[in-house]
């Protein structure tokens, strides 16, 4: 059981795993197919809303659900594990850097004002947490902060479709993430500035950790951003001084991702600014983690390969301010049906086996009872011979005894005698009856007229048991006009005919 255990723990692992990553324009996903026993290989598909307003308002709700049924249908994410992460135009984050104390304090002041966020959209609001440990001296937490309405929408797309989902988190968190994966700056802070969204999310990254979720005012286009960003980047090196101590002008380096247009016209602006270094951030090639074809390194899919990122490198959920936490629920299904929708490749396999193997043990089955009718009809053919044997045995010694019994038997004679005399007309004189060898009797007599005598022979030939009249000879008499005629009669065997009458009577017993 153990082993079995352990079986399935590596499968479950193995499993691929989906980065959702969901801008009010458009819904990307990164799937994730493992590879070997550490790498994947990642592919990036997406939807474009239909609607003008974008996903989740008005209208769009029923396409945000027909979006997510689409992806889930098209890549099987039932099977997976599934990963979601909001941009900044659906939620924010709020960081608090320093010691235990500090740290304490700037959570409970937000979860006061979390209320007020009125840029989130009104009604409730759900949040998630993480805190770390940077140093001896210093704590990190930061709180998602996201409209309840808006994530319980989007909980409840996926729940509709089957799909559990193991977090969300804004997009800002995850693009930091994969900035320190990738090794960039890994000693100084960086600023990232994502322009996939309708509105510029700017956010300064040091080891790894997103120290600041900052958004521009009025920063629609890239000219604004510009604008507004190179009136702010003194603050912001100020606030990295400020919280880790790094001196002034460390703070030179600014990587963007977004569509290829915007992220060119972006730089372009920043070309000639002395306090920053802008450049395109393309996704970072990690072989040790993953693999991708060229076209999807562009910078407009970094959102998405960063959604997956924690699900690859298998991070502990409490490392995740998970933006599900209060809207979570436990699964509509039970366990059994849980387990039939993740199972079902192996009960439908098991399923076909069985069927196979029970027509294997019919058609056995069936063979073994042919081979027991044949030996029965082998056995009734044997014995059928053996009667049919016997039979004509039998028949061979009644036709001897019929033959015995016929060279024995002899007619009645005086019967024959008395027939035939009542048989020849008046003017007709039976003179001699005699019985010769065989069945034949010979009759001489006389008529007055010779035509009389072919009366006699017709009327002899009609009689019973006669098979044959014959007419030997006729003469007239010496003393009278009367002719003379000599027949002979053959008659029917009878004993023949009772023997075969006999075998018919046997043959049809």
């Amino acid at each position: 059981m153990a082993k079995l255990s352990v079986h399935k723990d590596k499968q479950a692992q193995r499993a691929k795993r989906f980065g959702v990553w969901i801008e009010n324009r458009m819904i990307q996903v990164a799937i994730a197919t493992p590879l070997d026993a550490a790498r994947y290989r990642i592919e990036i598909d997406h939807v474009k809303c239909p609607t003008e307003t974008g996903w989740l308002r008005g209208v769009g709700e029923d396409a945000f659900r027909g979006a997510i049924d689409k992806l889930v249908e098209r890549h099987d994410m039932r099977r997976g594990h599934v990963a979601v992460s909001l941009d900044g135009d659906f939620c924010v984050s709020r960081i608090a850097l320093g010691n235990a104390a500090h740290v304490d304090h700037e959570i409970r002041t937000l979860a006061s004002r979390v209320p007020r966020y009125l840029q989130l959209g009104p009604g409730r609001k759900a949040m998630g947490h993480v805190r770390s440990r940077v140093d001896n001296d210093s704590d990190h937490a930061l709180t998602s902060v996201v409209n309840r309405s808006l994530i319980s929408a989007v909980y409840d797309a996926f729940r509709k479709c089957e799909v559990e989902l193991a977090y969300a988190e804004p997009s800002l968190v995850s693009l930091a993430r994969l900035v320190g994966k990738s090794d960039i700056y890994p000693n100084k802070p960086i600023l990232i500035a994502d322009g996939t969204g309708m509105r510029w999310d700017v956010g300064i990254v040091h080891e790894g950790r997103l120290i600041l979720d900052y958004r521009p005012a009025a920063a629609t286009s890239e000219e604004e951003f510009h604008t507004a960003l190179d009136g702010h980047i003194s603050r912001l090196h100020r606030f990295c001084h400020r919280h880790l101590g790094i001196h002034v002008g460390q703070l030179d380096r600014m990587v963007i991702c977004g569509a290829k247009e915007k992220v060119d016209r972006t730089v372009a602006l920043f070309a000639n600014s002395e306090a920053i270094k802008a450049e395109p951030f393309l996704v970072p090639s990690i072989d040790s983690l993953y693999e991708l074809s060229d076209h999807h390194h562009e910078s407009q899919f970094v959102p998405a390969v960063a959604s997956v990122l924690p699900l690859m490198m298998e991070i502990n959920e409490k490392q995740i301010p998970d933006l599900l936490s209060e809207v979570r629920r436990e699964p509509d299904r039970s366990f059994v049906a849980r387990f039939l929708v993740t199972a079902w490749p192996a009960i439908a396999a098991t399923i076909i086996l069985l069927i196979g193997y029970g027509m294997l043990v019919h058609q056995r089955n069936t063979i073994a009872q042919m081979q027991t009718v044949d030996t029965e009809a082998k056995a009734t053919v044997i014995a059928t011979n053996t009667r049919v044997n016997q039979l004509a045995q039998s028949r061979q010694l009644l036709n001897y005894f019929g033959t015995i019994r016929s060279d024995c038997r002899e007619p009645d004679w005086n019967l024959q005698l008395e027939r035939i005399g009542q048989s020849l007309p008046d003017e007709a004189r039976l003179n001699e009856f005699r019985i010769e060898e065989g069945r034949s009797i010979r009759i001489e007599g006389s008529v007055a007229q010779q035509q009389t005598v072919y009366e006699v022979l017709e009327q002899l030939h009609d009689m019973p048991l006669v098979a044959e009249a014959a007419l030997l000879g006729t003469s007239p008499e010496t003393n009278s006009n009367s002719t003379r005629f000599v027949i002979r009669l053959t008659m029917v065997d009878l004993t023949t005919n009772e023997v075969t009458n006999e075998n018919q009577e046997t043959e049809s017993e």
